[in-house]
């Protein structure tokens, strides 16, 4: 079964209840039906014209598929070059991670997964991408989030790693992916979106902003433990 690569969104919603494999490397009968019912919702997503059918997501899907078919040894493949993929693979295989017991491993690339994917979305003028921020969060956080904020100094210790590692990579996935998201597909030829040459720069202020709001979120969550 192939997934079409319109939507990284809804196609990644089928792996959200997923144990992705079996000790015997096959797929579980609930991941095969969710894979179906994306199938049947990717088969309703608009056409991608103009611009947008340039939007390269092809290695993105690729792993996608053999992930989601039960080939584990595309998720060493992803964490050997995490760079070369959007960040809805990197949600994916986070969640695989926490599900076999690789919690603070988990935590590191959901958290990167997030804040590439929110940086890519300050990239489009399209600001409806940024509802596939919050659909990824609650299919794949599900589990990882009430972990990750259950201790909030080693949170702060994870995403703080994660930041500084992605402040010193190279992204080599198109971060146009989030414009096959938002609402411009329907009605528009061309995707709008931030100059190449402006990217680095949003990088770096999504990064401050990011490290802003895991402060106050941290906060947050400090206060509430003691009262």
């Amino acid at each position: 079964m192939k997934l079409t690569p319109l939507l990284l969104c809804t196609l990644l919603a089928a792996c959200a209840g997923k144990d992705t494999a079996n000790a015997d490397g096959k797929t579980p009968a609930t991941t095969r039906d969710n894979q179906t019912s994306t199938s049947q919702q990717t088969a309703q997503q608009p056409v991608p014209k103009g611009e947008f059918t340039q939007i390269d997501v092809k290695r993105s899907q690729a792993v996608m598929d053999q992930i989601t078919e039960g080939n584990t040894e595309s998720i060493n493949t992803v964490l050997q070059q995490p760079n070369d993929y959007a960040p809805p693979v990197l949600y994916l295989v986070s969640a695989i991670m926490f599900d076999n017991d690789y919690q603070d491993q988990a935590v590191f690339w959901f958290y990167t997964a997030q804040l590439r994917a929110r940086s890519d979305a300050n990239k489009a003028m399209d600001k409806t991408t940024h509802n596939a921020i919050n659909q990824l969060n609650q299919q794949f956080g599900r589990r990882i989030i009430p972990y990750a904020t259950s201790n909030p100094d080693r949170l702060a210790a994870i995403v703080n790693q994660s930041l500084e590692w992605d402040s010193k990579q190279s992204r080599n996935y198109d971060p146009r992916w989030i414009a096959l998201t938002g609402k411009d597909i329907l009605t528009e030829t061309k995707v709008n979106f931030a100059p190449k040459d402006k990217w680095a720069e949003i990088d770096a202020l999504t990064r401050s902003q990011y490290r802003q709001g895991l402060e106050q979120a941290l906060a947050e969550v400090r206060k509430s433990a003691e009262q």
